[in-house]
């Protein structure tokens, strides 16, 4: 099988810490079997999300990233942290897409056995971990299986080279050994056959 992954930053900066972390991710996975997509968030524009009420529709854009998630065996998600927790407008448009396959009700839901690996960019080697956290267990109650692995990146300022590859080999190595795990657990757990 040939696992579907998609990679999504979790914010809307153009050229943020996040984008680059994914894009440099996104180049090594390319040189795998694994079929991917890119997204931004940019893409999806949400409004604020105060509890879907029933018979209420969601919007376009939440179905159809629910549609775009429903498709796929993996998610790969880079963010900042924010305030200790993950971006407002990714935990947004999770809220959306969760309410929007909820409402569809259709065969395939968009985080149901979804392979999720998270990954942060922060300035200190521990930034990251307590968002990271929040959204492990946003997405375990949602029904994905997120990896127990997660990449943090410190410093990803400093981290990039001109050409966007991590300057340092024992990132590079982290890296690799990450993305192994996310193609292994796709591999393994792969929805499209079933």
């Amino acid at each position: 099988m040939i696992p579907r992954i998609l990679v999504l930053p979790g914010d809307t900066a153009p050229g943020s810490p996040a984008t680059r972390l994914g894009a440099e991710a996104t180049r090594i996975l390319a040189l795998t079997d694994a079929a991917l997509t890119g997204a931004s968030l940019a893409d999806y524009p949400l409004p604020f999300f105060d509890g879907a009420g029933a018979g209420e529709e969601a919007p376009q854009n939440a179905r159809l990233l629910a549609q775009r998630l429903a498709l796929q065996d993996g998610l790969l998600l880079v963010c900042p942290e924010i305030n200790a927790g993950p971006p407002a407008v990714l935990k947004n448009a999770l809220d959306w897409t969760a309410a929007a396959g909820t409402a569809e009700r259709t065969e395939r839901q968009p985080f149901a056995r979804l392979v999720v690996a998270l990954a942060s960019v922060g300035h200190g080697v521990e930034d990251g971990r307590a968002g990271l956290g929040a959204l492990r267990a946003t997405f375990a109650a949602l029904g994905a299986d997120v990896l127990t692995a997660e990449f943090r990146l410190a410093r990803p300022d400093e981290a990039f080279d001109a050409k966007g590859r991590l300057l340092d080999a024992a990132d590079r190595k982290r890296l690799d050994d990450w993305l192994d795990r996310l193609l292994d657990a796709t591999r393994a757990l792969g929805r499209q056959g079933g």
